[in-house]
């Protein structure tokens, strides 16, 4: 009779927050999926998908500009909604989406510049360095991007013109995007390229982080039953591999300068600014403040630019029409190689390839999470969105955008970015700049924007360029599809290409 009656009262509990949920929730008004109402399971359903980038686009052409994804979630399709999300002052705070990121080492645990919630301490910590990552700053470690363009290529004419091997392209534009992210950041390589292998399975570590970080992060108090509790941790552990990295190299480096000195004459990379940082302010600079900095390269360099680089190769050998533009627009320029970023700054088509690039495949295809703040938040068509209310925007989502950038923004097409026939300079210098302010979208926003997107752009701009003006790539069979998974960051496979010598004129 007992057992009953708890049973009937727990019934009558579960179903009287069931009704709450669909009918007086403070976000009711908010259309969605029956079970994102309830639940966060679906959110983490589709980001273990790993198709959560066609989950989200499908959820507003069915539902609309504003929907409900979670119990306490809205997702953004309207692009006007990026710069009040994403303000520079004032700025909404992350939500406990990035959590999971954090490190734990021992008992202590670690958040980082990237995933903090906290505005003030990411700001105060970041001031040091903003004066880097400028492209007049970034163009001081142009020769360390050259040293591995020049290994790259060597490797490829090596191990498949020369032999006429397929190249698995995915492999080896991931082993050139985390060596050049070494080189530029500790003045060495991983040894990806030159072993011709993932060295101490970084990028595998990596890879299985972030696999474990989507659909975590979308119900993030999970991630204190598996990587975070103090008895036994389950699953990938987000970071740790590159934070342990970072702190080895760091110390390594500082007893090589203390026994031989800085070699005469070389280039100085990240880690040798951020010295210089702990020399002119020790009491804010040591090396765990140094690591901190060092993980915004490592987080982002390899994984970012390498999902970027992949679809670009694959895309311009998906599309004939735009790839035949850029060769052509490369043999004119008689570029020296490797390519050489003054020379190619100008060059329209290339700027063209990598803002589709950037803007049909983004690096980052999941929605960046904010908290409404204490205000709360009304939107132009009166709805009410109370404070603590998690919203943000896939740019994913936004980047497919008819109304900016036209009906066939489903489609790849680099010509997009060109002047069309019969269109004005003033018409075409606008619809560019709104294209542009959207797709940069794919960098982050506000306060929070990627540090490291001129650097993105110098590295794949200076390897298409010089790939593309010494070699013909093309896919073994024109009509194969690749495979991808986005987990955060995107990770594509399964790209086998044929890479000859081209005649240069």
């Amino acid at each position: 009779m007992a057992l009953g009656l708890v049973l009937a009262a727990s019934f009558a509990v579960a179903a009287a927050w069931v009704i709450w949920q669909l009918c007086f929730s403070r976000l009711s008004a908010f259309p969605g999926p029956l079970a994102a109402r309830l639940t966060d399971i679906p959110r983490a359903i589709a980001a273990a998908s790993g198709h959560v980038d066609d989950v989200d686009r499908r959820r507003h052409q069915k539902y609309g500009n504003a929907v409900r994804t979670g119990p306490n979630s809205i997702s953004f399709s309207d692009p006007s909604m990026i710069k009040v999300i994403y303000a520079t002052k004032n700025a909404w705070r992350k939500s406990g989406m990035y959590r999971p990121n954090d490190v734990l080492m021992g008992k202590q645990r670690m958040s980082n510049i990237f995933n903090t919630q906290d505005n003030a301490w990411h700001d105060k910590a970041i001031r040091p360095i903003r004066g880097f990552w400028s492209m007049s700053k970034v163009l001081d470690v142009e020769p360390l991007v050259d040293e591995t363009l020049k290994l790259l290529t060597h490797k490829l004419d090596q191990r498949f013109v020369s032999d006429g091997n397929v190249c698995p392209m995915d492999v080896w534009l991931s082993f050139f995007a985390w060596d050049v992210t070494a080189n530029l950041t500790f003045g060495r390589h991983y040894g990806f390229i030159e072993q011709e292998k993932d060295v101490d399975n970084l990028i595998t570590d990596s890879t299985k982080g972030l696999y474990y970080f989507a659909p975590v992060s979308q119900i993030p108090w999970i991630d204190y039953l598996l990587d975070k509790n103090p008895f036994v941790r389950i699953g990938p552990k987000p970071t740790l591999t590159g934070v342990l990295y970072a702190f080895g190299v760091v110390a390594q480096y500082q007893q090589e300068i203390k026994e031989k000195g800085k070699p005469a004459g070389s280039t100085e990379h990240y880690l040798d600014k951020y010295l210089e940082l702990k020399k002119t302010d020790p009491e804010m600079v040591d090396d765990n403040q140094i690591v901190n900095w060092l993980m915004l390269n490592i987080l982002a360099g390899g994984d970012t630019t390498s999902a970027s680089m992949r679809a670009t190769a694959y895309y311009l050998a998906k599309n004939p029409g735009n790839y035949k533009r850029l060769t052509d627009e490369l043999d004119a320029a008689r570029l020296a190689l490797p390519a050489q970023w003054k020379d190619i700054r100008g060059l329209p088509y290339l700027e063209a390839v990598m803002q589709e690039t950037i803007r049909y495949n983004p690096g980052i295809a999941m929605i960046f999470e904010r908290v409404v703040p204490e205000t709360g938040f009304t939107l132009p068509d009166g709805r009410y969105i109370p404070a603590g209310t998690n919203v943000g925007i896939n740019p994913a989502v936004t980047n497919r955008d008819k109304e900016v950038f036209g009906q066939d923004a489903d489609v790849f097409d680099a010509d997009r970015w060109m002047r069309s026939d019969g269109e004005s300079t003033e018409a075409f210098d606008a619809r560019v700049a709104r294209m542009r302010d959207v797709a940069e979208f794919t960098f982050g926003g506000g306060n929070r924007v990627c540090m490291g997107k001129a650097l993105a752009r110098l590295e794949m701009y200076k390897l298409f360029a010089t790939l593309y003006s010494l070699y013909d790539i093309k896919l073994v069979d024109p009509s194969h599809e690749w495979k991808y998974h986005d987990a955060w960051f995107v990770y594509q496979w399964d790209m086998p290409m044929t890479i000859s010598r081209r005649q240069r004129l």
